[in-house]
């Protein structure tokens, strides 16, 4: 029942939902422009023109975070193109129609002027380009990465083995890793540290009348600092087993102690074993009839034979 002697206890009451609501509010409404904070690829990015809101999406200065992608902007009577690399885009003032890469794309929101800026939806920075972006509704923060460009077919990859390979116990599907040196020349920035896997596709110990043999291959790629594997296509170019070589200076009794005529290289384009799909792998093999062993710490080269798309 309501009585006078319940009007303290109601007020106190409708204060704190009143506070409850202001401060529910205060968390679900969108940031200021004025706390809006670009990041592009973690770092701050100066912009001409603040963001701006305008029907419930965020509007970014076209050139100021292109060109901080790396692409050109030129601007020419209500019509902005931009290229980067290969790919080109077109948008208009007041049209939410645009041009990428030849095709055609809806915005969700036509681009506008600001003064003397050209500003765009948010949306269309990871449509056109495919960065990645990442509002923050609440703080304003705007995070924008630039996409990982692939590292073309052909490329070439050194690095060394971290698995000892021994012909007389190496098995069919063994494990095996390489690693890639921070300072590997000739070999794409973006790899540097990173771990090879792969497997032994074929082995055979020595035996009488037997030579050695033992065929490598890798199918998986993790970069540096990350434990999440990706595919890779790539075949074993070369195991380096030459005078002054890693082989030749620490492997006493093994292949380095052999002699190098007896070692025979080469790499298999084929599908032996059926692991790693259409690419083969590269045979080590002796004619000295004796197992051989190749040490951890061998240098390898590969070859990408399809183009490697970073995750």
């Amino acid at each position: 029942m309501f009585t006078l002697n319940s009007v303290p206890r109601f007020r106190q009451l409708t204060v704190f939902l009143c506070g409850l609501t202001i401060a529910w509010n205060a968390y679900m409404m969108p940031a200021s422009a004025a706390s809006y904070q670009v990041m592009l690829n973690g770092l701050n990015l100066a912009l001409s023109q603040a963001p701006i809101q305008r029907g419930g999406r965020i509007f970014v200065p076209m050139r100021s975070i292109f060109e901080g992608l790396s692409a050109g902007v030129a601007y020419d009577n209500g019509t902005i193109n931009a290229t980067a690399g290969s790919n080109t885009m077109q948008v208009k003032i007041g049209s939410n129609q645009a041009v990428v890469d030849g095709r055609q794309v809806f915005l969700d929101a036509a681009p506008f002027l600001e003064g003397s800026t050209a500003m765009v939806p948010l949306r269309f920075v990871s449509e056109a380009l495919g960065a990645t972006v990442d509002y923050n509704n609440q703080t304003g923060a705007i995070d924008i990465a630039a996409a990982k460009l692939p590292i073309p077919s052909g490329s070439i990859i050194n690095a060394t083995l971290d698995t000892e390979l021994s012909t007389a116990n190496a098995y069919i599907g063994q494990p095996i890793t390489l690693t890639v040196p921070q300072n590997a020349q000739g070999t794409p920035s973006a790899l540097a540290g990173a771990t090879i896997y792969g497997k032994v596709i074929e082995a055979q110990a020595a035996a009488q009348g037997t030579n050695p043999s033992v065929q490598i291959a890798v199918d998986s790629i993790a970069l540096a600092n990350s434990s999440d594997p990706q595919s890779i296509a790539a075949k074993v170019l070369k195991v380096d087993p030459t005078q002054g070589s890693v082989i030749a200076k620490e492997a006493a009794g093994t292949l380095g102690g052999m002699l190098l005529g007896n070692w025979i290289g080469k790499s298999m384009d084929s599908n032996q074993g059926g692991l790693i799909g259409a690419v083969g792998g590269y045979l080590l093999t002796s004619n000295s009839k004796a197992n051989m062993t190749v040490p951890s710490g061998t240098p390898v080269t590969l070859q990408l034979t399809d183009p490697l798309q970073l995750q």
